[in-house]
């Protein structure tokens, strides 16, 4: 049996990628069996599954970034770590990595037995795993030209999204119009009225939730907002004009009856907008290495978005500028197609096909 270990976990910027090209590979070679590795605690506990491809749970850990007493576990940690990866990793044709915790020890083990690695870097400023991962990988891809360039080598695939959102991008004005009715009604929402889609990232932000909470009552009632706040946050009561979840199961019914949108700047989300040409407020994550506000920019270049930083979107920010928000989203032709975007609506069968030619070898 011929086997490809997919890792990325812990957040849905890492697994709808990967689960993208998981569902190429299978289209192109049925006989290739996908499977994947995450941690007991990622969000890819519940997703994967759900898909219908085998889950590997491996012990999580993460780069002492401070020195702590913690530190001294460290090393117990990736031992313990890099040996279940290794018995995940064992007998495999192939390993894609997307980043993440869980892909560093994965590279590793692969490294270490010999198993062919293909990397796929999401963000406009690459992370310590995938940054590990490249200096040993047989194809490494990527999604922004500015990391192809820092990168050379690497290849330019755009980002894999789901088959739903491609769908979506390459409908008509006709079929969009009629999908868009369809979605909001799905949700008990008006299509003659503006449609504001909110989430804060797959684990839903609390800061933005406060926001929103503290917003919908200031602004007219002919608003209707819909508000993914995260599975493991208190759900709001629902308001005439407010519908809270817990997550957004269905992202293209989402992105299609919807004006506006307002969520941070991972790099899934920031290509799933440009695809489909959508028009966002983008509150990038104050955390990690800055990589959300390098994703936002191309957004905001090309007319698709205006960011504001974490420290400064508040209630008061958020009143002013959601007019003046909701008028730009509702000048944009969504029929107009970026170059990026569509490289994204192919990445997942280029990158499939990537990783099946090195098997081939």
């Amino acid at each position: 049996m011929r086997r490809v270990i997919l890792a990325g976990g812990g957040t849905a910027g890492h697994i709808e990628p990967a689960l993208a090209v998981a569902d190429a590979i299978s289209k192109i070679d049925s006989q290739m069996e996908c499977e994947f590795v995450g941690t007991e605690h990622g969000l890819e506990k519940a997703l994967i599954p759900m898909r219908g491809y085998k889950l590997h749970l491996i012990p999580k850990v993460t780069l002492p970034r401070h020195l702590t007493l913690r530190n001294f576990a460290f090393p117990l940690q990736l031992w313990r770590t890099q040996r279940a990866a290794l018995k995940v990793v064992k007998g495999a044709s192939l390993v894609i990595g997307f980043g993440g915790y869980v892909s560093a020890p994965v590279y590793l083990a692969a490294k270490r037995l010999g198993v062919p690695i293909v990397i796929h870097e999401a963000n406009a400023r690459p992370g310590f795993a995938n940054r590990l991962g490249r200096s040993f990988a047989k194809i490494v891809a990527v999604n922004f030209d500015s990391v192809r360039a820092a990168w050379p080598g690497a290849v330019l695939t755009g980002m894999p999204i789901r088959e739903s959102i491609a769908a979506l991008a390459e409908m008509s004005k006709e079929k969009r119009e009629d999908f868009r009715i369809a979605s909001a009604k799905k949700y008990g929402l008006d299509p003659n009225k503006p449609i504001v889609a909110i989430f804060g990232g797959s684990q839903g932000s609390q800061k933005i939730n406060s926001i929103i909470a503290a917003t919908i009552t200031r602004v007219p009632t002919t608003i209707q907002f819909i508000h993914s706040v995260g599975r493991n946050n208190p759900l709001p009561p629902r308001r005439p004009n407010y519908l809270p979840l817990p997550y957004f199961e269905d992202m293209a019914s989402i992105y299609g009856s919807s004006d506006l949108l307002i969520t941070r700047s991972g790099a899934v989300t920031c290509s799933e907008l440009m695809t489909l040409s959508k028009f966002a407020i983008l509150v990038p994550l104050p955390h990690g290495n800055g990589e959300q506000s390098d994703n936002a920019a191309d957004l905001v270049k090309d007319g698709l978005a205006i960011t504001v930083p974490d420290s400064q979107f508040n209630q008061d920010w958020l009143v002013e500028q959601l007019p003046t928000a909701l008028e730009r989203a509702q000048r944009l032709n969504p029929g107009v197609q970026s170059e990026a975007g569509v490289l994204n609506r192919s990445a997942a069968k280029r990158i499939a096909e990537l990783a099946l030619a090195e098997v081939a070898k």
